[in-house]
């Protein structure tokens, strides 16, 4: 009988990230970006979840940036449909030559074309799954 139980208490539902909204650009220089994003989640299942990595391309305006990587990563409580920050820094490949005249483009009119694409981990417990992504948003200063 115990078996069944921990069998059954053990089943996953995926977690959706339904919306991103207020992306906030919290420091943009020659080196690399750090900006704050909310997402709105849904967490069904009985248990915490952790996003603990994230292998994702970042885009200014179009232009290859670097690798995405969370600041620190990010637990989503069990049952839980609210929204959640994430924090995340890209430090510039390849030095930030080409993308001078984006980042000075945008230092002028307070905004940027965000583009982020990849994978995200999470996990809980031994289960563990990756979620693809492609999003895309004019993230202001």
């Amino acid at each position: 009988m115990a078996i069944v139980f921990l069998t059954s208490s053990c089943t996953y539902e995926n977690v959706e990230v339904e919306d991103i909204s207020g992306v906030t650009i919290q420091k943009l220089d020659k080196d690399g970006i750090s900006f704050t994003a909310n997402l709105k989640v849904t967490n069904p299942n009985g248990y915490k979840i952790h996003i603990t990595s994230t292998d994702a391309d970042l885009f200014l305006e179009g232009r290859m940036a670097g690798k995405a990587k969370l600041e620190k990563n990010i637990a989503i409580p069990a049952n839980f449909n609210d929204v959640i920050e994430a924090k995340i820094r890209t430090d510039f490949e390849g030095g930030s030559l080409k993308l001078i005249p984006i980042i000075l483009g945008a230092a002028v009119s307070k905004s940027v074309n965000l583009q982020a694409k990849g994978t995200v981990k999470a996990r809980s417990f031994i289960i563990g799954q990756k979620f693809d992504f492609d999003y895309t948003h004019e993230a202001k200063f």
